[in-house]
This record gives C-alpha cells, structure tokens and sequence, in this order.
C-alpha cells in the first residue's frame, strides 16, 4: 500500500550484469557462517557487480528447514527477490509469468538469520536516507548489541524517500563497476508504508552480505505480506518501530 508517494514504476538498469561464470563451490566467499543469530550467507554480492554471477547457490527448501526468521537475497537467473520476514517467505518477480512453488526456487544470494527474541526500539526522530547505517550502528549499540554487527532486524512503519527494485532478467552485458546488474523494475517514492527485514553486517561481510559501500542489506515487505523488494536507498520516519534481537 502506497502512502504520500508519487511513485513511478519504471523498467530499468541498475548497476551489474545478471550471468556469468558460477565460481567453485568450495570458495569461501560463496558460503559463510556465523554463530550469532546462526547468520549464513550463500554467494557474495560483489559477485553479481563484478562477474554477473546469479547462478544457483542453494535452494530455498534447505533454507526453511533451517527455520531462519529473517533472510534477503535474489532468485537464480535475476528473475526476483527473495525476503524471509518474521520466518515467512515472501518472493517477488520481475516480470508476469508462470513461477514455480516457492521452496523449489534457487537463490542466487541469500543471507539469513534466527532470533529467539527481539526488543522493540521506537524511532523518536525521522532518520535521513544517508544516516540509515550509522542509526542501526548506534541504536544497537545502546541496547546491547555489538554496535560493529552483524546482527538482524526489522522495521514496522513508513519509510521516506525510498529508491526500490526486483530483479527482472540478466543484462547479458559486460560486468563491472558502473555497469548494470541486471534488468529491474524500479519503484521510487516520497513515503511508503509496510516492514523491513534486514541485516547490518560487520566489515568482513561486506560486499558479501550487502554492496560495498553499505552496512545493511534491507527489504521492503508490503503491508499484507504478499511482495517485496530491494531497498537501495531508504529513510524512516519518527514513529516506526525498530526491532533488534534482544541482548
């Protein structure tokens, strides 16, 4: 549900190409774990900027059985996004047509979590697009949390000026820094409302977990649970409640 937003929906290309070589299986980078909130990443994101590589890493059948609560990532082959919210999976596609079941699809990169228990934070002001990170940083850090991450979230509320996308198809183009990551349908706005779940990621999982340049890899979730969609660029507005697993 779109709120105060003059939104456009457009069809466009964002930064990186969609195929590529499927680097080996026992490269480090394409699987991490850590033991805090059971956080698993599968492919890197830097991956996808600099080779185009959206190759199948796991499917999504063994990862629910591993009962994540939250989880962000993109389907094989650019065609979608993939978000775990409150242990629900939510996909959305880039284009109309026939999809398989959920749990058969594979992913390209995923990164999940699990939280036994989380602690809700009221945001008391509104938080600028380029102040996202150092707000998660220094809230967690003032309810007990390693302020450096990672650690998972969620966000229930309006978020402002917000850039957002699904993933469509490969480019099929050349890969690189500047060069488009796939074909989107790009969705821009003044406010929305709905959820995030997310992951501020510590400096050794970045460009693995989430783009260089950014601490958090985050997904809007619709109001009804029913889509969502990469937030590249997102603000909050005084009033949402900030949920981080508790200490």
């Amino acid at each position: 549900m779109w709120t105060r937003a003059a939104t456009i929906v457009v069809l466009a290309i964002v930064i990186g190409p969609a195929v590529g070589q499927t680097p080996s299986a026992t490269d480090p980078e394409l699987h991490t774990q850590r033991q805090l909130y059971a956080i698993e990443s599968f492919g890197a994101f830097r991956r996808t900027i600099l080779q185009g590589d959206f190759t199948p890493k796991v499917t999504l059948a063994k990862v629910m059985a591993k009962r994540p609560t939250i989880g962000v990532g993109t389907v094989a082959d650019a065609r979608g996004e993939i978000t775990i919210y409150d242990g629900k999976l939510i996909i959305s596609y880039g284009k109309e047509a026939p999809h398989p079941a959920a749990t058969s699809e594979p992913a390209a990169l995923l990164a999940i979590a699990t939280v036994s228990g989380w602690q809700t934070i009221i945001v008391e002001h509104d938080v600028a697009p380029d102040d996202i990170d150092a707000f998660l940083s220094q809230t967690s850090g003032a309810h007990g949390l390693n302020a450096g991450g990672p650690f998972p979230f969620e966000i229930r509320g309006t978020l402002t000026s917000y850039v957002m996308h699904v993933n469509a198809a490969p480019t099929n183009g050349p890969h690189g820094m500047g060069q488009p990551i796939a074909i989107t349908r790009e969705t821009k706005g003044d406010a929305i409302t709905g959820m995030v779940a997310g992951l501020y990621v510590s400096p050794d999982l970045v460009g693995i977990v989430s783009h260089g340049g950014t601490r958090n890899h985050s997904h809007w979730v619709a109001p009804d649970e029913k889509s969502t969609a990469h937030l590249d660029r997102w603000g909050l507005k005084a009033g949402a409640a900030l949920l981080l697993p508790k200490p």
